[in-house]
């Protein structure tokens, strides 16, 4: 084989290495991808021969930043205890004369207490009107119930708060309140919570259609094991919970109607592709955390580092100026530097790279290139949907430690009575009080519901 032949064989294999390198690092970052969302991240366990870690003498502290929490001495005093000595209690002598100093130590405790039980009686009336024997309800008072409406609410509050198993609240009624309460007498406080909250549901997911802007994110939720989702739409003050069979557009459409009129905060989910809305803001933290991926991978690929490299610098100048006028006024040289970022986002736009890994960045940037600066734009927009993740966060712990929910009764319990809970915890309301007011017909939400109305329309500020 002659030596020109040779060169072009060697060319040709070159190549191929090359195309099979950049194949073989866009698996490893799908299956990384796909490991992510299936399994749990596993934690690596330093080898046996390694060297113990140096051990530190002294306690770590707080992050930088965090104010301290120190125990306030109690206003009141319930019992006041004379702690006396007759003989030393070191040698046992008795031979003791009295200071004239004293130390107090404070200490606070809980008192196990006893049920209280209420005898309702109830005088009789014969209305001429009417033609019947009527009565009165009392204040506190649950028909047909022989457990009060404050140990329902704290039975609810522990399911779905405190994440305990309606057989431990059994038990906690039992030995900490005496009062004898079976499990399925649970699932029945949690049925009439539900019907009594469902109109204050209703009106909660009609009040967040008119804010001026909306988290939304999505997780996977079953019910008698069959997949189903759980989504979380919020803004600062009202939380929705609801759960469905579908991942799709209509379910979005369904909780914020076809034409929402404010910002609709998400990430990349193709659901919102569609939703009509003035302005979407993607999350660009589910940007760079992909970034971040396929530098490591393709840590050897100087087209592509350095693609993703410029792409990183921009969003996190995006970022770095959303920081600096935070809580300042924009001004000229705000709206020359936002000017600046928007335009350089063009040149991620218009080329078509041949490396794979990156067709699948430059296919997200076009689909949504107006979505990834609004926050830029509009006032008090996050370039992120941490509000939403942190929303769904308790929904992903309780999914960890039950069956989720066993029939379509308990995953709309679960829906109505998390989204109660979540929207009491915005507003910094008692949840206990919350659900207690719920029993007795009222309703503890409507000055949150008042308070949420159409807030002026988001401004887009020229410059």
């Amino acid at each position: 084989m002659s030596n020109k032949k040779l060169y072009n064989r060697l060319l040709a294999l070159e190549k191929e290495n090359l195309r099979l390198k950049e194949e073989n690092a866009y698996l490893k970052f799908q299956l990384e991808e796909f490991n992510a969302k299936r399994y749990k991240p596993n934690k690596k366990k330093p080898p046996k021969d390694t060297e113990p870690p140096v051990i530190c003498p002294k306690k770590k502290g707080g992050l930088f930043g965090h104010t301290g929490w120190f125990r306030q001495r109690p206003g009141k005093i319930n019992k006041l205890i004379e702690v006396k000595l007759d003989k030393c209690p070191a040698c046992g002598s008795k031979d003791l004369s009295e200071c004239s100093a004293t130390l107090e130590h404070i200490q606070q405790d809980i008192i196990l207490p006893e049920i209280e039980t209420t005898l309702f009686k109830k005088h009789s009336y014969y209305c001429k009107n009417c033609k019947r024997t009527v009565t009165a309800k009392a204040e506190d008072e649950l028909p047909n119930s022989y457990i009060g409406p404050i140990a329902k609410a704290f039975a609810v509050f522990l399911k779905y708060r405190i994440k305990v198993s309606d057989r431990d609240i059994s038990n906690i009624f039992d030995k900490g309140f005496n009062l004898k309460v079976r499990p399925s007498s649970i699932a029945g406080f949690r049925d009439q919570l539900k019907t009594r909250a469902q109109d204050i549901y209703r009106k909660l997911q009609e009040t967040l259609k008119e804010s001026s802007f909306i988290h939304a994110d999505e997780t996977g939720w079953n019910i008698d094991g069959i997949n189903h989702w759980l989504w979380k739409f919020s803004n600062k003050k009202v939380s929705i919970t609801h759960i469905d069979k579908s991942r799709g557009q209509k379910v979005v459409e369904d909780i914020l109607g076809e034409n929402y009129d404010g910002v609709l905060i998400s990430d990349f989910l193709s659901a919102y592709n569609k939703i009509k809305t003035p302005a979407k803001q993607r999350c660009l933290v589910h940007l760079l955390r992909d970034l971040k991926k396929v530098i490591e991978y393709f840590c050897d690929d100087k087209e592509v580092l350095r693609y993703c490299k410029r792409l990183k610098k921009l969003l996190e100048e995006a970022i770095q100026l959303y920081n600096e006028y935070q809580n300042k006024e924009w001004d000229k040289e705000y709206f020359k530097r936002r000017k600046f970022i928007t335009q350089s986002l063009l040149d991620f736009r218009f080329p078509n790279p041949s490396k794979r890994i990156l067709q699948r960045f430059v296919k997200r940037l076009n689909r949504h290139k107006d979505e990834l600066f609004t926050f830029l734009y509009h006032k008090n927009i996050d370039y992120h949907n941490n509000h939403a993740e942190q929303q769904i966060r308790p929904d992903v712990i309780f999914r960890k430690i039950t069956f989720q929910n066993r029939s379509y009764k308990g995953a709309q319990a679960h829906q109505i009575l998390m989204s109660i809970l979540q929207t009491a915890k915005l507003n910094n309301l008692d949840p206990i009080k919350t659900l207690t007011q719920i029993l007795n017909n009222k309703n503890p939400l409507s000055e949150v519901i008042a308070s949420c109305k159409r807030s002026p329309p988001q401004i887009k500020y020229a410059g």
